[in-house]
């Protein structure tokens, strides 16, 4: 028994089972990622753009071990819309898209988490890839330290002897870490993924070749032209609201994005962000302060 490690039942995930003998060329055209590092050892973290080059969905792909299907791991508010989006990118390519349903989410995290993996005989890092009884799982591939995602209709002991954890302490991990929801923290056909730190969650492969949205995405990393960024910050007072607006210097500068007990993400433009941190400055947002960490 792992005493501080814990288990949470995501209820807001969908996944889309992919297959066909075009389903990886499909899919390697439209994403950010490489769908090539895929294996029954590897899955992924990615995004679904505009022409743009604008945030559309984002999503985990893994491989099925026994049909060697991908499946793609969404939000289930956004599943519809994306399967849409993918059939109509379609066109004659030998692919199916369906709904995988009887399948639930979950993730494990806590300071246990090295020894859990560590006794499931697997590597911490980014994107590793088990499967042991039926039970799919797989270290979260924007960053270990958010632990594991499991995939299961039944889990196996390993995982029925984890106590359930709280939501918000899982946040309160991916907001520390400056993981952005996208579901919540994104702006849909707005927001740049640039800015948005999907390349340091390794969502982005600069070498993968075209994409949707490439173009745009790749000036902005190659010339430096993201005018934002997003951080974390320590809130000083009261609560503060998922898209509250940033005033400093008397123009607004930034966005509030989730929040977690006293820490939230922030989406700031980058020289006011520089400011504040070189001179230690916070910024007043209604009856609280914000401090960048």
């Amino acid at each position: 028994m792992f005493k501080n490690l814990k288990i949470i039942k995501l209820k807001n995930r969908a996944l889309l089972k992919i297959k066909g003998e075009d389903s990886k060329e499909f899919l390697q055209a439209l994403v950010t990622n490489n769908i090539n590092f895929i294996s029954n050892e590897k899955s992924i973290y990615s995004a679904l753009l505009s022409p743009q080059g604008k945030y559309l969905y984002d999503f985990f792909i893994f491989q099925d071990s026994k049909s060697n299907y991908l499946i793609i791991d969404c939000e289930k508010n956004s599943y519809q819309e994306l399967m849409q989006k993918l059939n109509i990118y379609k066109l004659r390519s030998n692919v199916e898209i369906n709904l995988q349903d009887r399948i639930d989410v979950y993730t494990v995290y806590g300071s246990d988490l090295i020894k859990f993996i560590s006794n499931l005989k697997m590597t911490y890092q980014e994107g590793y890839t088990k499967n042991i009884s039926d039970n799919l799982f797989f270290i979260d591939p924007r960053n270990k330290s958010l632990g594991l995602r499991v995939y299961s209709n039944n889990l196996s002991n390993e995982f029925k002897e984890i106590a359930s954890g709280i939501l918000s302490d899982w946040h309160y991990l991916r907001i520390k870490n400056k993981i952005p929801h996208p579901y919540i923290d994104l702006e849909k056909e707005k927001s740049f993924i640039i800015e948005n730190n999907f390349e340091k969650i390794n969502a982005i492969d600069f070498n993968k070749g075209c994409y949707i949205g490439q173009e745009n995405t790749a000036r902005q990393k190659y010339r430096g032209t993201a005018k934002r960024k997003l951080v974390t910050a320590e809130i000083i007072g009261k609560d503060v609201t998922n898209g509250q607006k940033i005033v400093f210097d008397n123009r607004a500068v930034g966005t509030i994005r989730s929040s977690s007990k006293d820490i939230c993400l922030v989406s700031i433009r980058s020289e006011v962000y520089d400011k504040c941190k070189k001179n230690n400055i916070k910024i007043k947002i209604n009856e609280s302060e914000l401090k960048f960490l």
